[in-house]
């Protein structure tokens, strides 16, 4: 394993935990604000902290779940033919896959920038949106590097066995 796919794998377990770390906080987050409200105090702002919380919570762990080989692949698409169509059908999903997620954290940027220059923010607690923005495009930059790397590995594993 090239030092460069070892960084982006620890950093996908990372991220993973901030993940965990937020899904957490949704969760006692919402638990309290139920406790609270039935006693007269409810939570300013749940509402809104627990969607923002949603978008890490689904965001980050794209890359390690295609890490872990946990992602829904079609297996009439991937079970058909020999290994080399097999081979060449994880080709074509790496590569598209890795450009459409390249296409959407770029477009997340360029959203994440104008929600920024706007100053866009959260109804009831006004907390601003952007970093969320931003973390939804670092979670699919980060799984289309998983992608361009499983494509890297479909050849090294080839070259391996000649």
């Amino acid at each position: 394993m090239t030092p460069f796919t070892k960084l982006v794998h620890s950093f996908s377990r990372w991220i993973c935990w901030v993940s965990v770390a937020a899904l957490i906080g949704m969760m006692l987050l919402t638990s309290s604000d139920v406790v609270l409200r039935y006693m007269g105090y409810p939570i300013k702002g749940t509402f809104d902290i627990v969607g923002l919380l949603g978008t890490i919570v689904v965001a980050l762990p794209i890359a390690y779940t295609q890490l872990l080989g946990r992602h829904i692949a079609t297996e009439f698409m991937v079970s058909r033919g020999n290994k080399v169509v097999q081979t060449i059908n994880q080709c074509i999903v790496c590569l598209l896959g890795a450009g459409v997620y390249a296409l959407i954290a770029w477009q997340c940027c360029l959203l994440g920038t104008k929600v920024w220059r706007i100053g866009r923010v959260s109804d009831t607690i006004e907390i601003p949106l952007f970093p969320f923005v931003y973390v939804v495009a670092i979670g699919c930059a980060l799984n289309g590097l998983v992608l361009l790397i499983d494509f890297y590995n479909l050849f090294a594993k080839s070259e391996r066995k000649e």
